[in-house]
């Protein structure tokens, strides 16, 4: 009788661990799916109308805003709030930008591409027209541009201006370019940051260039 009860104990015992173990995986199982799903919802925030109006790496760094966005041809619905794009430079037009800084020239020659990326070029020329700093490549517009503009100097004027960031991030340097708000004279203003890791004598701050501005 005794050897009959022990086995009882013993076989419901196993039953009891099984049907705990079961239960746990079902539980995990459903955190899981909720993952999932919350994951998914997440990427569903973001509308996107024509993607080819945008730089992939623009909209890969939306992901840092965690509210629902809608990108639609030119502007951005940020809840209630319509942010546009910036568009003061032509779409597929060259816009060459100068100033001179110790004696040298600044000159910087950008294109806009789509809504959110440029084509530059950016050179630093001495006294004799020789060339001491050369740069060129594609520029993407901040993801996040629409939380609020940066701020630049005229170094002419001593007035500040409101300006957006293009960056050109690659393993060893940064380029940005900041395009700006129009002087009083309609003239387009621009100012560029070059920070490389290996190479700090490249390097170039906003206070070593001019206010840039097309002719």
């Amino acid at each position: 009788m005794k050897q009959t009860i022990y086995i009882l104990t013993l076989a419901f015992g196993l039953w009891s661990c099984n049907d705990k173990t079961a239960e746990k995986t079902a539980d995990q199982n459903s955190v899981d799916t909720l993952q999932t799903v919350s994951a998914d919802k997440h990427q569903q925030e973001t509308t996107i109308k024509d993607k080819s109006q945008y730089d992939q790496s623009f909209i890969e760094g939306l992901s840092e805003y965690n509210e629902p966005l809608k990108l639609i041809e030119n502007y951005i619905l940020v809840g209630q709030d319509t942010v546009y794009f910036p568009e003061d430079l032509q779409l597929n037009k060259e816009t060459i930008f100068k100033g001179t800084k110790d004696k040298k020239n600044f000159v910087l020659s950008v294109t806009r591409t789509n809504l959110t990326s440029l084509n530059y070029t950016f050179q630093i020329l001495d006294k004799d027209s020789k060339a001491i700093n050369n740069k060129s490549g594609r520029a993407t517009l901040g993801s996040l541009f629409f939380l609020g503009s940066e701020t630049d100097d005229d170094d002419e004027t001593g007035d500040g201006y409101l300006s957006v960031e293009y960056w050109d991030n690659s393993a060893d340097c940064s380029f940005a370019i900041r395009i700006g708000e129009k002087d009083d004279n309609g003239k387009l203003r621009a100012k560029i940051k070059l920070y490389c890791k290996d190479d700090k004598l490249k390097n170039i701050g906003l206070d070593d260039n001019p206010t840039l501005r097309t002719e």
